[in-house]
Formats: C-alpha cells, sequence, structure tokens
C-alpha cells in the first residue's frame, strides 16, 4: 500500500525531476522511490563500525585495576572540591 510522503525540494530539483519524469515517461514517484532505494544500497555498502573497532575495548588492565584507579582519582576530585 502507497503513503502519502510531502516533502520540500529546491526548484532546481523539482524542475530535474519533472525533466526526468518526462523524458523517461515514467511517474516522479518511480523516480524517487528508485533513487531511494539506489542511495539506500550505497549506504549499507559502508563498512559495519563494530568491525572496524572489534577489540578497541580490550584493556591491559583488569577491571579491578580500573576500578581502582577511577575510585582514586574520583577520590581526589572530591576532596579537592570539599574545601
Amino acid at each position: 500500500m502507497d503513503k502519502v510522503f510531502s516533502t520540500r525540494m529546491d526548484e532546481a530539483v523539482a524542475r530535474i525531476l519533472d525533466s526526468l519524469a518526462s523524458t523517461l515517461r515514467t511517474s516522479k514517484k518511480r523516480i524517487v522511490e528508485d533513487a531511494i532505494r539506489s542511495y539506500a544500497e550505497t549506504v549499507e555498502q559502508k563498512p559495519d563500525p563494530f568491525a572496524s573497532s572489534f577489540g578497541a575495548w580490550r584493556r591491559s588492565e583488569s577491571a579491578e585495576q580500573l576500578h581502582r584507579r577511577a575510585r582514586a582519582t574520583f577520590g581526589k576530585w572530591l576532596r579537592r572540591h570539599q574545601r
């Protein structure tokens, strides 16, 4: 089922859309749908950000060491701002 979709676009782009529809003897709807599908395919082909950052969270210190260091830093900050 089709859904009504409304948008504002630059007049020059609207003229291009009209011209394409006339030249290709097809509807503006078809041109817009094809353009969006094509754009979505190019976006989907981008590399997965998780794949490129896999392992970035691996640390040389243990969770316990991280916890101690974070608590010590927070404690220093807290004491400094309690004065």
